[in-house]
């Protein structure tokens, strides 16, 4: 599907407003809104006076800082055709040099409340088990280790001093992290029958948006979607019931109500691809799977979020958050590091 491009730059909400009119010839009234909720990307909001459908807003994402270093941006944008192709996302419009404009989703970003309603929980495991059986992937590749060997080899030795000096009590220095990497990497080797498909990567409360009236779920936010291990999808989901503003890991769900999540992903996965009927060992076994992977997701940002306190002008505690990730991620190893 091809998409439109203006070669320009846009950083503000009024340049932004000047090429909406240009995809919106009819509108005569245009309104702005800031969404200050993102802490890799700008996204402003356009929607004319005399729309009255929430969904007739047209988003512009304007890229972060230097993330073009983390983030393969055609690879994302491609991404975000793919999933609306396959009715997950919002059409994209146009596309310019720093950014993309696209369709808004109307609903409820979850919080920690909401993620575990008992009438909430059910459709985001049903939505993400048919995101991961319905998106096609064009490398059978699963990117952790490569993406985590890339980001690495970005950041400097020194990890532990000026703005990274929070995690001297936490690592030694780079090696640390790429030791850790390897030694996931080597049981995730050792492990053939882990499940591979299209994956989010970043599905964080705010990723997700709950239509109430529709009763439906909707992912936003591609930069990361690729071929990865299924379990991390859902061990990273799991982590980020703790928040990102406001992080409380006593939010990590227990095992039974893991289980009673991954049976229904796991029935909503068999409906998919005709298959019998979900056993118990089955859902014990993606259990194991996903716990470990949530350690993995954990460093996975942890060390993200070390490359953006170097990087990143966005107004966010990035080398806290990166000190909350690898502290959980050492805490939980003793734990989950042998679930595979």
């Amino acid at each position: 599907m091809a998409v439109s491009h203006k070669d320009i730059d846009i950083n503000d909400l009024e340049a932004g407003k000047e090429l909406v009119a240009s995809l919106r010839p009819t509108w005569s009234a245009i309104k702005c809104k800031v969404f200050d909720s993102g802490i890799t990307n700008k996204l402003f909001g356009y929607i004319d006076e005399s729309c009255t459908d929430k969904n007739e807003m047209i988003l512009l994402r304007i890229y972060g800082k230097n993330t073009s270093c983390i983030i393969d941006r055609e690879r994302e944008l491609e991404t975000h055709l793919k999933l609306n192709k396959s009715g997950f996302a919002s059409p994209v419009y146009c596309t310019i040099n720093n950014g993309y404009f696209y369709g808004f989703i109307e609903g409820n970003t979850l919080t920690a409340d909401s993620v575990r309603d008992a009438n909430v929980a059910p459709i985001i495991a049903k939505s993400v088990a048919k995101m991961h059986c319905s998106v096609p992937i064009t490398s059978t590749e699963p990117i952790f280790y490569s993406t985590l060997c890339s980001w690495l080899s970005q950041l400097p030795e020194d990890l532990t001093s000026g703005k990274l000096v929070v995690l001297e009590n936490i690592i030694k220095d780079k090696n640390t992290l790429l030791g850790e990497l390897e030694a996931l990497h080597s049981k995730i080797i050792g492990k053939s029958d882990l499940k591979i498909g299209f994956c989010h990567n970043d599905l964080l409360l705010e990723n997700v948006i709950h239509n109430t009236t529709k009763q439906s779920i909707s992912f936003i936010d591609y930069e990361y979607g690729n071929t990865n291990y299924l379990s991390f999808d859902l061990g990273n989901h799991f982590d980020e019931y703790a928040g990102v503003e406001t992080v409380d890991f006593t939010r990590y769900p227990d095992e039974a109500y893991q289980k009673w999540w991954l049976k229904i992903y796991l029935e909503e996965v068999h409906k998919q691809k005709s298959l019998g009927p979900v056993t118990e060992s089955t859902v014990d076994e993606l259990y194991k799977e996903v716990n470990f992977f949530s350690l993995c997701a954990h460093l996975w940002w942890g060390i993200w979020a070390a490359f953006q306190t170097l990087n990143s002008e966005v107004d966010f505690d990035f080398a806290g958050y990166s000190r909350l990730k690898l502290e959980e991620y050492f805490k939980q190893k003793v734990k989950f590091f042998n679930y595979i």
